[in-house]
């Protein structure tokens, strides 16, 4: 059985530049992003229209954390939408938040949370047959200026047992 998801930014950013945000509402049971990650997909849309809304997407529930849970974050130096993913994902028991950045990742993880981000959902999409590969979606992501080092691309591939 699958658990819920709480997404930020850049994880619905890069699947809405695949066209795949529905892998996440196939692959979780309920799916979950902040208003303020909205707003910053909003500003997005500024620059590249096709940016994805999450408030067009009905399968979606958007939330926004208690500014004291956020408060209760250990001293970050990440974004509004990390942070407020972050402390709704702590307050609310949702245990797998969708982040790709870094000391995103290191923080959920020192919090106590599952991580995975958009090449995670690409590979678990691979495993329960929804994709047929990973690899030309990888390459696509790269073309939309996500990097992507080789071994993290190589481990991807090895994963989704195409190489």
């Amino acid at each position: 059985m699958s658990e819920p998801i709480i997404c930020d930014t850049s994880v619905w950013l890069y699947l809405g530049r695949l066209a795949q945000t529905a892998l996440l509402q196939q692959l979780y049971t309920s799916v979950y992003t902040t208003e303020t990650v909205c707003w910053e997909l909003d500003n997005g849309r500024i620059i590249r229209r096709d940016t994805v809304d999450p408030h067009q997407l009905g399968w979606i529930h958007i939330v926004e954390p208690d500014e004291r849970d956020v408060a209760l974050l250990p001293a970050n130096r990440l974004g509004p939408g990390e942070r407020s993913v972050l402390a709704y994902a702590r307050a609310h028991t949702l245990n797998i938040v969708g982040l790709d950045d870094r000391q995103a990742r290191q923080l959920a993880l020192r919090l106590g949370l599952r991580v995975t981000g958009s090449i995670g959902t690409l590979i678990k999409a691979k495993e329960a047959g929804l994709i047929t590969a990973v690899r030309p979606l990888l390459t696509q992501l790269q073309q939309e200026g996500m990097y992507i080092s080789q071994s993290l691309f190589d481990y991807a591939i090895r994963r989704a047992k195409e190489g």
